[in-house]
């Protein structure tokens, strides 16, 4: 191969978007169940919040071995891998805050919200259209809070991120089934489903293709 086709080898490369997305589809309890979520940055494996949404956050703690409460730094960084391209803000005054509501279907925050109920599941509310993928978590005071998206549809998006202003303390001992709690994997496994990725595809890297072809091609040629 000549020096023209390593060069655009290597320009693709270097120039290529990182393709690595960090929340995949992990499995939690046998191959291929697909119900958790690996954060390739921190390594953390999350059990999927439809799994503890008909029970309360005291019951959640003990329902299934293996798995823990998930600390508030943890949820923090979950949150930054998840929700890391959208401005959290008032939908009214556009100030910053620590949630973005009325996300049209055409922003950022309404992909990043339709892609965390990918991955981590959803429950339908009052309404079919409408789903809920919500977890609790004691922050560093021990309040109890929650965070995670709400799909209004095709239509809006909800998105909360760490700390939203609303105590769930009754969740403690109360069972809801629009509130969910983060659980995370004491022993993480070692093999994952990989079929969902909170990452777009990388189409730069396939324009690159028939560049290096055609160098290719003409190398041959010669």
């Amino acid at each position: 191969m000549d020096n023209l086709a390593r060069s655009l080898i290597l320009v693709c490369i270097l120039l290529s978007p990182c393709t690595q997305a960090e929340l995949i589809q992990w499995d939690a309890f046998e191959t291929g169940d697909n119900l958790a979520v690996k954060d390739n940055t921190t390594g953390l494996i999350w059990l999927d919040l439809t799994l503890t949404n008909h029970l309360s956050y005291n019951d959640a703690g003990n329902a299934y071995s293996g798995w823990e409460y998930a600390s508030a730094d943890a949820v923090y960084g979950l949150l930054d891998s998840a929700f890391s391209d959208i401005q959290l803000v008032r939908h009214d005054t556009q100030e910053p805050s620590n949630y973005e509501r009325n996300c049209s279907n055409t922003s950022d925050c309404y992909a990043q919200a339709t892609n965390w109920q990918t991955l981590f599941g959803m429950t339908q509310g009052s309404r079919y259209y409408q789903t809920y993928a919500f977890g609790l978590y004691r922050d560093d005071s021990s309040r109890l809070r929650m965070a995670g998206s709400y799909l209004n549809g095709s239509a809006l998006a909800n998105v909360y991120g760490q700390d939203f202003d609303n105590a769930h303390n009754t969740q403690l001992s109360e069972s809801n089934d629009l509130y969910s709690t983060f659980l995370i994997q004491s022993q993480p496994q070692a093999q994952a489903s990989s079929t969902v990725s909170a990452g777009a595809p990388n189409a730069f890297a396939f324009l690159c293709f028939p560049f290096v072809w055609l160098a290719i091609r003409k190398k041959i040629r010669e």
